[in-house]
């Protein structure tokens, strides 16, 4: 779990192989806390998987984070939100 500049909202890493979840709660309305599909796509395949492989760094604007393959030094823009069409990743390249 990595946390946001937002109280309420965490982004969850498989680290493994670079899916994405935001993760929103609130402690006074139940039906306000979701889990969401960042990316569902697997970013390396399964006999590359290693615990670790990915990680997510800040960035001053914070919506956006920058996710980074630690083995191939690919990295992708991860942007959030409670939007669906803001947010999602894309490749850095």
């Amino acid at each position: 779990m990595f946390p946001t500049h937002n109280i309420w909202t965490f982004l969850k890493l498989d680290t493994r192989n670079g899916r994405i979840w935001q993760v929103q709660f609130s402690v006074e309305k139940i039906d306000e806390s979701f889990e969401l599909p960042l990316s569902s796509t697997y970013l390396v395949t399964t006999s590359e998987e290693k615990n670790g492989r990915f990680t997510l760094y800040p960035t001053s604007n914070i919506y956006n984070f920058i996710l980074l393959d630690q083995i191939s030094g690919n990295m992708w823009q991860v942007q959030w939100s409670t939007k669906i069409e803001n947010r999602g990743i894309i490749p850095i390249r």
